[in-house]
């Protein structure tokens, strides 16, 4: 329930600052780099410089940490044979 309500105010919050132009990497689920490590069975260090080279998308938080779209990351788990992102 509390999820919920989170998420409502988020999309709310987002809304304001950027009315009906989203940036597409904040309309979805933002993924942990641990998240994404088990999805692609690979370190968290290999992860994070996939994302510092471009190979997959990130963003940034203003502490720094780096998120994944799920958007994105389910967009290369669906295209990708062997499950790693493609080589840019």
């Amino acid at each position: 329930m509390n999820e919920d309500r989170a998420e409502l105010r988020r999309r709310a919050l987002l809304k304001h600052l950027f009315g009906t132009e989203l940036p597409s990497t904040l309309e979805s689920e933002l993924l942990r780099t641990i998240d994404v490590a088990v999805l692609f069975h690979v370190t968290e260090r290999t992860v994070t410089e996939w994302a510092r080279k471009g190979r997959i998308p990130s963003v940034r938080t203003p502490g720094g940490h780096r998120r994944y779209p799920a958007s994105g990351i389910r967009q290369i788990l669906e295209t990708s044979d062997r499950q790693q992102p493609p080589a840019s």
